[in-house]
């Protein structure tokens, strides 16, 4: 997960970056009983379901519009009538255009799909390549580019104790991949599946701010977007990039 070590801005004569992030903030639907409609509390239209043979599922809205679900699977586009992607022990993710109510019938459930939280999974999760790639930073523009598009792909274990939190990510992947020259973001939680991150140094080669917003797609999956705005002695050096963080296994 990209972060601001000192030693990458002072060779690019980087040295903090302030930007805003445009994020709107995302209802988050509140559990209540199992006997109530599935509600779709993003408006994306698609929910998650995990689900047992035998047992049926429990159901999760996404905050995921198609389009980003087509990047994540790496598909071509994802058709108007898929309505959810489920998984079971003994297979992976996969799309379907039923309704939460007919997949928890398929595995055997009766009534409503029981409604939860989306809530990330325990285990380890790895860095995504780079990609939407911006820099403007005069001269050293292009080679920027590259280091950012190089950069170190990292994984971490995370423990989430049913929270997807900033502060556990940050956490998580420092220990993973010590830097003593880090400078760590100050996170704000403003939904259960949106976290907000600002950091800020001050050095003689100038100043710089960086926002980070994640967000939890699927439960084992979560979107990193960096928004960077610095002022060197040569003048403005912005970027920005997005990651997608997978979890790989326990």
């Amino acid at each position: 997960m990209n972060r601001i070590p000192r030693r990458l801005l002072a060779a690019f004569l980087v040295s903090v970056l302030t930007a805003s992030v445009h994020a709107e903030t995302i209802p988050v639907f509140t559990p209540g009983d199992e006997g109530r409609p599935f509600v779709d509390a993003f408006g994306s239209g698609l929910y998650s379901a995990k689900c047992i043979d035998g047992a049926g599922c429990t159901c999760a809205a996404m905050p995921i519009t198609r389009d980003e679900l087509a990047v994540v699977l790496g598909l071509e586009s994802v058709a108007a009538d898929v309505l959810g992607l489920w998984d079971s022990p003994a297979t992976d993710s996969t799309l379907t255009d039923e309704g939460p109510e007919q997949i928890h019938a398929r595995f055997g459930g009766t009534g409503y799909c029981p409604q939860t939280p989306l809530e990330p999974v325990d285990g380890q999760w790895r860095d995504g390549k780079p990609f939407n790639i911006a820099v403007h930073c005069g001269p050293g523009t292009a080679m920027f580019r590259q280091v950012l598009a190089d950069q170190k792909l990292i994984t971490a274990r995370l423990v989430w104790n049913g929270t997807f939190s900033g502060d556990t990510i940050q956490t998580a992947f420092m220990a993973a991949d010590p830097d003593p020259e880090n400078t760590p973001h100050t996170f704000e939680n403003l939904t259960l599946v949106e976290t907000l991150g600002v950091a800020a140094i001050t050095t003689e080669g100038g100043t710089m701010t960086s926002h980070g917003r994640m967000r939890l797609l699927m439960p084992k999956l979560f979107s990193v977007h960096w928004d960077v705005q610095s002022m060197t002695e040569m003048g403005p050096c912005n970027w920005s990039t997005d990651q997608l963080v997978t979890w790989v296994g326990e």
